[in-house]
């Protein structure tokens, strides 16, 4: 996808314009970049939502949802997330392509985005109770939801114990006991403040005219803008002094197994990093995998196991479920993967499967709309900018003893193990 432009519109806010004529729908999306802090975490996670609620112009859920029907079913949708140690809060929305209408509504599309962004509903100085209560148990569910997945409550308890005292250790959701302290003035105080001094990216997918989307957006998003925030990076090397063994107790039927690596390895250094994408892979990255085969299919020791890259922090983590009682065994066996892949005992057969998983996953994120804005936001904030293309060039072209050069920094961090 060669003809994706990036254009600054001035006052830390960016344009990503990515041509795609293979869907029937454009997607705009605005993404606000926070550090993860303790104090924001809650209020960003809750504002998400909320804005979404209503605005000033349409002021209610239906009269949103009429608007939106009159632009040919448009949807608009918001969402909060973690990349390495920044929170991003999103706005989303997804319309018709002019192609297949009798009129031309994108400009109509980008004025109700910017009237939900931009112009919030006000009630008293700040947000409508209703929606900020609403909003509020909406969070609190979610929060208290991660428990029922005891795979995601074990790999964010690792992270909480393996990166304390550092910001990746926070939860993007924030945290329960915050939500009584936030009033709806001063949360609309609060997202005032962070539309004037977060970075902003806008990142327009789908089938459209660049010149005419460039002037609509130049000219209808009317965001107030102040002094902007830096975003610090990452700190990604960490020495460890001692392995860090962390045992949680709770009423389940089945172990949840994480190990955290700390990889040592700066994103940027492109060479080592996809070495280590291509080794996790290897690792843990499906049924062609050493863990897959050696642990799970030989062993049966386990339910699951696979292992993935924090790409921002330089974390590698495997996650398993077991039973509890082949805790020790399991320990000791992902070691000994780990140990093969430093000395470099790897098939030819299990590095090309691994390229061809991780090639195949990297095309297919043209298969639906936003897998691309995504992935574009996602090297913008890193400042690698590489094309799918050249990702996949580079994974093509690592050889085993690139993994072990990347493999060698790495260091076990946190064994963390969830029992009943």
């Amino acid at each position: 996808m060669e003809d994706v432009k990036k254009i600054n519109l001035g006052q830390n806010i960016n344009l990503t314009l990515i041509p795609q004529t293979k869907f029937k729908t454009n997607l705009v999306s605005i993404y606000l970049q926070r550090t993860l802090d303790r104090e924001e975490v809650t209020k960003n996670a809750l504002l998400s939502n909320l804005i979404t609620s209503g605005c000033e112009k349409y002021p209610s859920t239906r009269e949103l949802s009429k608007k939106m029907d009159d632009l040919y079913g448009s949807t608009v949708f918001a969402d909060v997330s973690k990349r390495g140690e920044r929170q991003i809060v999103s706005f989303k929305i997804i319309s018709t392509n002019e192609k297949y209408l009798d009129e031309k509504i994108f400009k109509q599309v980008i004025e109700f985005l910017d009237e939900v962004v931009n112009r919030p509903l006000v009630i008293d100085g700040g947000f409508k109770k209703e929606y900020v209560d609403i909003e509020k148990t909406n969070l609190k569910d979610r929060i208290q939801g991660i428990i029922n997945d005891k795979s995601r409550y074990a790999l964010e308890r690792t992270f909480e114990e393996m990166c304390k005292g550092e910001r990746f250790s926070i939860s993007e959701l924030g945290y329960e006991e915050d939500l009584d302290k936030i009033s709806p003035q001063d949360l609309y105080n609060y997202y005032k403040e962070i539309i004037k001094t977060s970075p902003i990216e806008i990142v327009v997918e789908g089938d459209f005219e660049e010149k005419e989307i460039v002037d609509i957006i130049t000219k209808d998003f009317t965001f107030e803008r102040g002094t902007i925030i830096e975003v610090p990076r990452e700190d990604y090397k960490k020495e460890i002094e001692q392995v860090k063994v962390i045992e949680d107790k709770m009423d389940i039927t089945q172990g949840k197994l994480v190990m955290g690596y700390r990889t040592n390895i700066d994103f940027k250094d492109e060479d080592k990093y996809y070495a280590l994408v291509v080794g996790s892979s290897v690792l843990g990255g499906g049924p062609h995998s050493k863990m897959f085969i050696n642990i799970r299919e030989k062993e049966s020791l386990c339910y699951y196991i696979y292992s993935a890259v924090e790409k921002y922090k330089g974390i590698l983590f495997i996650s398993s479920g077991i039973e509890f009682q082949n805790y020790e065994k399991a320990v000791e066996l992902v070691k000994e993967q780990m140990h093969s892949m430093k000395n470099g005992e790897i098939s030819e057969n299990e590095l090309d499967n691994s390229k061809k998983a991780l090639i195949n996953s990297m095309k297919s994120l043209g298969d639906s709309i936003g897998g691309m804005s995504d992935f574009y936001f996602a090297q913008g904030i890193s400042q690698t900018n590489s094309t799918v293309e050249e990702i996949i060039e580079k994974v093509a072209k690592v050889k085993t003893e690139d993994i072990v050069n990347a493999f060698k920094e790495i260091e076990l961090d946190t064994v963390y193990f969830l029992r009943n």
